[in-house]
């Protein structure tokens, strides 16, 4: 019989968290790493960039985010070759173009601060 029917949802999702965090922990990667890994785990899923494909997670500097080169597929990104773009997607670290359809991003990272990363294909 379940002993958890009669509690809340706040409950529960503190449960579920405290759970997550002794089991997982915080990773050491860094940011660009996290990015690369996820395009490749994305990639080796039937996955693909371009216009319709892009993954970003938030800068070290409010109105910042790290973001694929435009013409790199998923399995091409490492953490050497994401761009620092700020909300004009200006390039504020790397070399090339960032995706045009990445501009999305940027109103969705300054309407949810809670959003750390977006990832859509």
């Amino acid at each position: 019989m379940a002993n958890t029917l009669q509690d809340s949802k706040a409950v529960l999702v503190d449960r579920a968290e405290q759970q997550m965090n002794g089991h997982f922990g915080d990773s050491k990667l860094t940011t660009r790493q996290k990015i690369a890994l996820t395009c490749r785990i994305a990639y080796d899923g039937g996955h693909d960039s371009g216009l319709a494909g892009q993954i970003s997670a938030r800068g070290p500097q409010p109105g910042t985010y790290y973001t694929q080169r435009l013409g790199l597929g998923f399995d091409e990104i490492t953490q050497d070759n994401l761009l620092l773009v700020d909300e004009d997607l200006q390039v504020l670290e790397g070399e090339g173009m960032p995706n045009p359809a990445n501009r999305f991003h940027s109103w969705i990272y300054r309407a949810r601060e809670d959003v750390n990363c977006i990832v859509h294909t």
